[in-house]
């Protein structure tokens, strides 16, 4: 595949969010880091506390993949309890005015649909979860079609992506996000990657056959 023509063919832009459109070291972060405060605390669980660095590398995976890994395989009680804090904590949040887009998001969308590209999100996040960042940054505004894993029985990107396609009819397509199941996705379903070096996944983006440093730069590659 030669990225630069596939560019000039791309129709459909199918965004990931966490890492991508949405900063969550600022957000989820210090949200995990004080559930897991209060969930040693209470269940006087012996747990090395993980880094900052290893709990922003789980973010993009599923939700509960997440919580079985920063917990060490705990027991089923202390992973429930933990995922309820996690999921209350950020729906509240989320609904107090709470989080950010990266720089130029809501610009670069609204002009990307103003150069009549269709545009989809797809996220391996909670149903609640999209629901209540839909509500607070108005993401209906960008967004023809939202696919979130939590509404489909955590099924993965690359059957989500598949769904999309299909919804919005379209074989030319890019798929931006930051996690290596983003760029496999793209890949698996015949469509064009662009890796976000800014986000999470770290070296995982240099599978991606474009990658950008700013969100902004998209404009670039689609004008």
């Amino acid at each position: 595949m030669d990225p630069q023509n596939s560019l000039s063919q791309v129709d459909t832009i199918i965004f990931d969010f966490d890492g991508t459109l949405f900063k969550g070291e600022t957000f989820s972060l210090p949200i995990f880091q004080e559930c897991l405060t209060i969930l040693i605390d209470e269940f006087h669980y012996n747990l090395d506390f993980p880094s900052e660095a290893k709990i922003l590398a789980q973010f993009g995976r599923h939700s509960n993949d997440i919580y079985r890994t920063l917990l060490q395989n705990a027991k089923p009680d202390i992973i429930e309890s933990f995922a309820e804090c996690i999921e209350n904590a950020e729906v509240k949040t989320l609904e107090n005015g709470g989080g950010e887009l990266y720089e130029g998001v809501p610009e670069v969308l609204t002009e990307l649909r103003k150069r009549n590209y269709k545009l989809a999100l797809c996220t391996n996040a909670r149903k609640d979860y999209l629901e209540a960042v839909t509500k607070r940054f108005q993401l209906t505004n960008y967004f023809s079609v939202m696919y979130a894993a939590g509404q489909h029985n955590w099924k993965s990107k690359d059957w989500m992506i598949s769904q999309i396609i299909k919804n919005l009819r379209t074989e030319n397509f890019a798929v931006v996000g930051d996690r290596h199941h983003d760029i496999d996705a793209a890949k698996v379903n015949r469509g064009l990657s662009i890796g976000c070096a800014y986000g999470y996944g770290f070296g995982e983006v240099k599978k991606a056959d474009l990658v950008i440093n700013d969100f902004r730069e998209l404009l670039k590659l689609f004008p």
